[in-house]
């Protein structure tokens, strides 16, 4: 039988992107705050302020401007994920080989500090947490499994930060997140199942879309040894969406008397409200940054993200009933960065970096709508001074993602293999100007 219930492993898997794309930290965690990050695969990101980007990351570090500065960038990127799949059918294995199944996409991002004081600053930001994006053709054989998504979830920061004395400085933000969700499964090689209702490949087996809010905060220390060395505890809280849209598909109304579908509403074409609950994790970070000479400085990160409170999600109608329902039993996961900033003169500067990102999906639910998996990243990146107010940042990073093979199974549904591989490049461009 079809398996409808994946659409919501796919609504929590995506959030802002322009134009559709790839989540480039584990699960659908983005971290590409910033191209100067990007450069150093983020590593120190608690801990370095560099431009006004430290607003998504530490509002503590705010206290480190001594002018008013704005930073408006965005990063390109271009994935490449593919898929070798076969859905197990009592008539024989058939073919469910997609390519390509994520598309490109441009995540903008802007932020803007201003000092009160030497000892105040307020600040806020545009940027995004999470994202994904994946798309099937309608005519997928395994489209109970993945279909189409196109989902946006934009985060709204507001801050400010008080340096305590020479050596501390604290932070605490504000988060609104306004997310946007268009998602649909089609029955694929499931019509098969049901000659006698003409039914196809391409059958809406789901339709889901929602407009909603989000709210949360975030908080940031740092300690200050000297000029020279310092680190930082940023912590981010989880955001709950709520989620009241609408429902539909084109299955007939006789689905709905079957009982082992418990987890299926047909709907025949009739839109019925619908809500869902969209658990986005809390996650902390701790970082370091240290000057060692007057050109040379190392940095490095630990984030831990509290994946493990999310532990399923259920769509259910006004009335309480089950429209669709998918365990995921994630667990908490970790990332870890190491990377370096040389100052070759007083205009230009050169940075690299590696990190590696733990997924947080057990092996037995791992999914082609999230084609998951450990993630290494390779960056390198550069700040160029145009004049004493005018800089710009550029960065590269190659993202490689371990091959994983993985079966997809659940009670009444048609069992399929999948072997994923992935990779992905990252081009980032920002512009920083100082008032």
């Amino acid at each position: 039988m079809f398996k409808l219930n994946h659409i919501s492993k796919t609504l929590l898997a995506a959030t802002f992107t322009l134009s559709g794309g790839y989540a480039s930290a584990a699960a659908f965690q983005l971290v590409e705050v910033s191209t100067s990050g990007l450069g150093r695969a983020y590593a120190g990101d608690a801990a370095i302020a560099e431009n006004a980007s430290v607003v998504a990351v530490n509002p503590a570090l705010m206290t480190q401007f001594k002018r008013p500065e704005i930073s408006v960038g965005a990063i390109y990127i271009d994935p490449d994920v593919n898929l070798k799949g076969t859905i197990h059918t009592p008539r024989g294995d058939v073919n469910a080989d997609q390519k390509n199944i994520a598309p490109n996409a441009i995540i903008p991002n802007i932020y803007y500090i201003h000092p009160l004081n030497d000892r105040v600053a307020v600040g806020g930001g545009i940027n995004v947490n999470y994202g994904l994006m994946t798309e099937f053709p309608d005519s997928y054989n395994a489209g109970f499994y993945a279909g189409k998504t196109d989902l946006t979830a934009i985060n709204f920061n507001l801050s400010g930060a008080y340096r305590l004395n020479d050596n501390w400085s604290f932070g605490l933000g504000l988060n609104a997140v306004y997310a946007d969700a268009l998602i649909e499964r089609n029955l694929g090689i499931n019509s098969q199942n049901f000659p006698q209702l003409n039914l196809s490949n391409s059958t809406t087996a789901a339709r889901l879309e929602g407009k909603e809010w989000g709210y949360g905060w975030n908080a940031g220390v740092v300690y200050e040894f000297n000029e020279d060395n310092r680190i930082g505890v940023a912590y981010h809280s989880h955001v709950d969406i709520d989620f009241k849209g609408d429902y539909s598909n084109q299955l007939p109304l006789v689905f709905n008397n079957i009982p082992q579908l418990v987890d299926l509403r047909a709907t025949n074409g009739a839109v019925i409200p619908g809500q869902l609950t969209l658990k986005l994790p809390s996650y902390w970070e701790v970082a370091g940054y240290h000057k060692l000479t007057g050109k040379f400085a190392v940095h490095y990160s630990y984030k831990w993200t509290r994946w493990s409170r999310f532990q399923s999600l259920q769509a259910t109608d006004s009335d309480g009933q089950t429209l669709f329902h998918k365990a995921e039993k994630f667990k908490d996961a970790s990332r870890i960065a190491l990377g370096v900033s040389y100052d070759v003169n007083d205009k230009l500067t050169l940075r690299t970096g590696i990190a590696y990102d733990e997924t947080p999906v057990p092996e037995n639910y791992f999914s082609i709508s999230i084609p998951d998996a450990d993630r290494t990243w390779y960056s390198v990146g550069a700040t160029y001074q145009f004049t004493p107010n005018l800089s710009m940042d550029i960065a590269f990073t190659h993202l490689k993602a371990s091959k994983n093979t993985f079966r997809e199974q659940e009670p009444n549904k048609l069992p399929a293999t999948f072997t994923a591989s992935s990779t992905a490049n990252l081009y980032g461009l920002a512009l920083n100007y100082r008032f």
